[in-house]
């Protein structure tokens, strides 16, 4: 059995036809869809890219590992055993994992580079660095050393290949010509609308409408507007961040072309975070614990398992899918993971492994979210300036874009969401080798 994982940076579900979108932007991952499993709810357990890809490399949440910002004392991946004697974290790496069960782990990513992330690097059977960028290497340029690799590689069997995509993370400079294709296509996007573009010129900081990029400098590339102004506007930046999908996705194809017959070969598809487009008032980047945010796509085509063209519905996180790979490649789960194996699902569609879910965000702004099917409550510990409300809670069946807060309306809800954090919080806080919780961490920083 082979397994291909395309982790693809920035990549938002509601952007990809099989999630429903109407744009043509992702042909090879909704065929892969189409013969797989598609997850509706899956979600990074903490976010931006260093938090996100530490958790899943480790199987826990970020106030288990350490990991909940970029830079500083809570980027540092906490090794339990070093600080309390317990078991060695080092061997319980996903990729370490495979291997003790028969899999060699092959990773094609500067992750570690772009992040100074040495934990990143640890454990792989093989590591390539695509070339010397820091993570900002285009598709084409990453197939340049996989594609080598797979033409050495046709015969090997029992492997774990792991690619990494950047493109769709801003900046958006895919070659002019798939620009254009894009442009060719309607915005199907019905939100935000004219009234909502105008409100956002109000909202401060990086990354909004009125300062699109940080310092008012011009758009560094023709393929986004300076500001979000209109509609018109965004039609400029979504068919830029389209664009960027299609790239990706035509890129993918090259791989499972030159990777040969399928039939033995497991493809997962999914992405550290999602990419804001107008949300709170940002615009292609990741500054908060919205919706758009933490959820990510996850796409799952495993040949024997999974029913072609079927989804679940549960509520997952993306430690889950540490223990999952464990234990489809035949392990036993590590004790300490907090992630908890799907395997079943990936059969029968459904496994309800948690309630309720809850995810922190530790860049540009200090926030925990909690999501149940219904509601989405977001608590702000420090917002950088951005003006996010202490509490905001969005009915996220009639609200997707999280824009009435209904937290004065509705202060059960509120109550009722506030105990599902405090028992989240206790359940890691009594958990052996429990780390102090790097959210305070960041947050005391904060205060000198």
């Amino acid at each position: 059995m082979r397994i291909i994982y395309f982790d693809i940076d920035s990549l938002r579900p509601d952007h990809l036809g099989c999630y429903g979108y109407s744009r043509p932007t992702s042909p090879t991952i909704d065929q892969i869809a189409a013969e797989g499993m598609r997850f509706e709810h899956y979600y990074c357990a903490d976010s931006p890219c260093m938090p996100s890809r530490n958790g899943w490399i480790t199987g826990r949440y970020g106030i288990n590992n350490g990991v909940v910002t970029h830079g500083g004392p809570a980027s540092q991946l906490q090794m339990v055993e070093q600080l309390y004697g317990g078991p060695d974290e080092r061997n319980q790496l996903v990729q370490r994992r495979l291997r003790q069960n028969g899999y060699d782990s092959i990773c094609f990513s500067n992750f570690a580079t772009r992040h100074c992330s040495t934990w990143f690097g640890m454990g792989w059977s093989e590591f390539h660095s695509p070339n010397l960028k820091t993570g900002s290497e285009t598709a084409e340029e990453v197939n340049e050393a996989v594609l080598q690799w797979v033409r050495r590689n046709a015969d090997r069997d029992d492997y774990f290949l792991y690619i990494n995509y950047w493109d769709p993370h801003r900046i958006y400079d895919v070659p002019r010509p798939w620009f254009d294709k894009m442009d060719a296509h309607p915005l199907t996007m019905d939100w935000p609308d004219e009234a909502a573009i105008q409100d956002q010129q109000a909202v401060n900081g990086w990354f909004t409408a009125a300062e699109l990029f940080p310092q008012h400098r011009p758009s560094p590339t023709p393929n986004m507007p300076d500001t979000i102004k209109n509609r018109e506007h965004l039609r400029h930046m979504v068919n830029g961040y389209d664009a960027e999908i299609a790239y990706t996705d035509h890129h993918i194809q090259q791989v499972l072309d030159a990777l040969g017959d399928l039939d033995d070969t497991a493809i997962i598809i999914s992405a550290d975070h999602g990419e804001a487009m107008g949300e709170h008032g940002v615009y292609g980047d990741h500054v908060c614990a919205d919706e758009c945010i933490n959820r990510v796509p996850l796409i799952i085509k495993w040949p024997g398992v999974t029913p072609p063209g079927s989804s679940c519905d549960d509520y997952l996180y993306n430690v889950d899918l540490s223990a999952t790979l464990v234990e489809m490649t035949g392990g036993e789960i590590p004790e300490h993971y907090d992630g908890r194996s799907f395997a079943n699902a990936l059969k029968t569609g459904s496994c309800h492994l948690h309630d309720y879910l809850v995810w922190g965000h530790g860049l540009y702004t200090l926030q925990r979210a909690v999501r149940t099917p219904e509601y989405l409550m977001v608590r702000t510990y420090d917002d950088f300036g951005y003006r996010f409300e202490p509490v905001e809670l969005y009915n996220m069946n009639a609200d997707r874009h999280q824009t009435v807060n209904l937290k004065d309306t509705h202060p059960e809800i509120v109550q009722r969401m506030d105990h599902y954090l405090t028992e989240w919080h206790h359940e890691q806080r009594v958990k052996p080798y429990a780390l102090p919780d790097p959210m305070e961490v960041v947050w005391r920083e904060r205060q000198k």
